[in-house]
C-alpha cells in the first residue's frame, strides 16, 4: 500500500513539472511600414541553455512605437511573453503580451513612449515558470 502511494506522489510530481510547449510555430510574417525608422536594435542570446535567435528593434512609424522581432526563432515554452525591461533579467519591465510565434517576423505595439535609454532590453521570458529564455541589447543604430 506505501509503495502504491508512493508511486502515485511520484508520478503526480513528473507530470506536473512537465514542459508544456503551447506557444504557435507557425512562422509569422507580420509586415512592417517601409517608412519606419529604426531607433534601436539589437541581436538575441539564448540564456540557461535555451535557443534564442534573430534581432530585436524598436521602430516609429506614424509617432507610434513598436518593437520588432525579426528573422526570430527560438524553441518552445509554455507562457511565453515579450518584455522591454530596464535590465537583463525579468524585474522592471513593461509586459508586451504573449509571444506570437515561435518563429518569424512579429511586431508588438509599445504603449506610451517609455526611455529606450532605461528600457534597453528585449526578453523572452516564460511567466508560468519565471524562466528567462533569452535577451537583446538595445543599442543606438549606427
Amino acid at each position: 500500500m506505501k509503495n502504491s502511494i508512493f508511486v502515485f506522489i511520484l508520478i503526480l510530481i513528473f507530470s506536473s513539472c512537465k514542459r508544456e510547449e503551447n506557444t504557435p510555430v507557425e512562422p509569422l510574417m507580420e509586415t512592417v511600414d517601409s517608412l519606419a525608422v529604426v531607433n534601436v536594435i539589437g541581436n538575441f542570446m539564448g540564456i540557461s541553455g535555451e535557443s534564442v535567435s534573430g534581432m530585436a528593434k524598436i521602430i516609429t512609424s506614424d509617432g507610434r512605437y513598436s518593437l520588432v522581432l525579426d528573422q526570430f526563432s527560438t524553441n518552445n515554452g509554455p507562457d511565453l511573453h515579450v518584455y522591454l525591461s530596464k535590465q537583463a533579467t525579468p524585474k522592471d519591465f513593461i509586459d508586451l503580451g504573449s509571444l506570437k510565434s515561435t518563429r518569424g517576423t512579429q511586431v508588438y505595439e509599445i504603449n506610451g513612449t517609455p526611455d529606450f535609454k532605461e528600457y534597453k532590453y528585449a526578453l523572452i521570458h516564460c511567466q508560468q515558470f519565471n524562466h528567462l529564455f533569452g535577451s537583446a541589447l538595445l543599442g543606438e543604430v549606427e
